[in-house]
């Protein structure tokens, strides 16, 4: 798991993932973790955005401190992801990042394309949305009203979508339509297939 900065996310959309999970800081994700009485195994970032009483706060309790310069070619968000790729995660959950710069937001949401490059699966969770890459075919169980939006990365020929409430069949969603935007399960299961993409995928629970 890594705690990015942004807005804060209940413990209660990520409490149940940190028994056995690398609990990986990025800058100002510590504040998150500590407000909730946790601390990072790892700490990763610039320390552009963190006070020094976190820093003292969390240093005894961590595995690796990893301090880098503000001026630097990645993120610290990216930095943490290379991080848990290189240490073996399979899968990579991101915590917050979705804030109030857009130029950062996006960034982040694009770190999921880094995952999935590297063989891993991802996504970020805030406060209201899950936010994934589409699979080729995503079936999932939900509930009535659960609204849900595709957002194409690239122009995709076909795709099929099955339990919602604007279903589609082999249709074409290329980036800057809004035919994806603001859809929601008819019923307790929802099934898409596609050919092409990427997608990302916005789940508003």
């Amino acid at each position: 798991m890594i705690f990015l900065g942004g807005e804060p996310v209940p413990l209660s959309r990520w409490e149940r993932l940190v028994p056995g999970s690398l609990l990986i800081a990025c800058d100002s994700g510590t504040i998150l973790l500590l407000a909730n009485g946790l601390y990072p195994h790892v700490f990763i970032g610039d320390l552009d955005s963190l006070e020094e009483s976190a820093i003292s706060q969390i240093k005894p309790h961590l595995k690796e401190f990893l301090p880098f310069p503000r001026e630097k070619d990645k993120t610290d968000s990216e930095l943490g992801v290379e991080y848990a790729i290189n240490a073996g995660a399979e899968e990579i959950v991101l915590i917050g990042g979705l804030g109030k710069r857009i130029d950062h937001t996006l960034t982040n949401i694009l770190l999921l394309l880094k995952i999935q490059e590297a063989g891993k699966s991802g996504y970020i969770l805030d406060a209201k949305q899950k936010v994934s890459l589409l699979p080729d075919h995503f079936l999932y169980e939900g509930r009535p009203g659960l609204m849900f939006s595709l957002v194409p990365l690239s122009k995709t020929e076909k795709i099929t979508i099955s339990g919602a409430h604007f279903p589609l069949v082999n249709g074409g969603i290329k980036p800057g339509n809004g035919l994806g935007l603001s859809n929601f399960m008819e019923g307790n299961w929802l099934e898409i297939k596609k050919e092409g993409g990427p997608i990302l995928l916005v789940l508003l629970d």
